[in-house]
């Protein structure tokens, strides 16, 4: 079983993740390798053998069920984180026309959406490793049998307590970037909606303004009504002057 160490192990284990769902049928890595049993079993009876058994049956069934909780779990994250990037693909052409900020935050939710899908689906589809009994092995074990069950219980449980430790933090990582992405996403459209509105309560100026006054009705002046025209007065003719012409006799010497 591959194990990934050192610095920054979580985001390293999560990437691998990831990449199996490019290669199936490659086993996946842990935190750490199991923790190997080291204690002496030759001093325990059939009775304590029994219970060793019984308990480890018990363990095994419990890993399994908690493994597919998880994996439900999974299933309904990765719907989920897949409606996400859809929800924000669809966006895309309304966002890439904005502030530089604005798509650089939309372009980290896609990534991490898609980051979320792929480690929910790593989680439903990769193979744990558990261990477990072959009754055709045991039957050709070493005597007593189940002293032999019993140690290999013992060693068993250790593997599957691994397995679901390592797939229960994959799962816990998708839901933090899954949830991250979602509150960008929605941070993203707020400040969409915000600068939309803005856009449109802006009053717009014309280039050219025509402003014309108020036309008036024209006021109609009546005219009186047509009447004939008068005469005009008639100069009286020029009155001729009677020019007298003295007699011969009145005239002077």
């Amino acid at each position: 079983m591959p194990v990934v160490t050192g610095r920054f192990a979580e985001a390293r284990l999560y990437l691998r993740y990831c990449t199996t769902l490019l290669h199936p049928g490659r086993p996946l890595p842990t935190f750490a390798e199991p923790a190997p049993s080291t204690g002496n079993h030759d001093h325990l009876q059939e009775d304590d053998l029994t219970l060793l058994i019984e308990e480890g049956r018990r363990q095994l069934d419990r890993q399994a069920a908690d493994l597919d909780r998880i994996r439900n779990r999974a299933g309904a994250l990765a719907t989920v984180s897949l409606a996400l990037t859809s929800a924000a693909v669809a966006k895309s052409a309304d966002i890439l026309t904005r502030h530089w900020l604005i798509v650089a935050a939309w372009a980290l939710s896609c990534v991490l959406a898609v980051l979320a899908v792929a480690g929910a689906t790593a989680v439903l589809a990769g193979q744990a490793v558990f261990g477990r009994t072959d009754t055709r092995l045991a039957a050709q074990g070493p005597s007593p049998t189940r002293k032999y069950l019993a140690a290999g219980y013992i060693e068993q449980v250790s593997t599957g307590e691994e397995t679901v430790r390592t797939f229960l933090t994959v799962f816990r990582d998708a839901v933090t970037l899954a949830v991250t992405s979602a509150l960008i996403f929605l941070i993203v459209l707020a400040s969409t909606l915000h600068s939309t509105r803005t856009d449109r309560t802006e009053p717009t100026c014309p280039t050219s303004m025509t402003c014309s006054q108020p036309t008036h009705p024209k006021s109609t002046v009546h005219s009186p009504p047509h009447r004939r025209p008068l005469p005009e007065p008639s100069t009286p003719p020029p009155s001729r002057q009677s020019t007298t012409t003295a007699p011969a006799c009145c005239s002077a010497p």
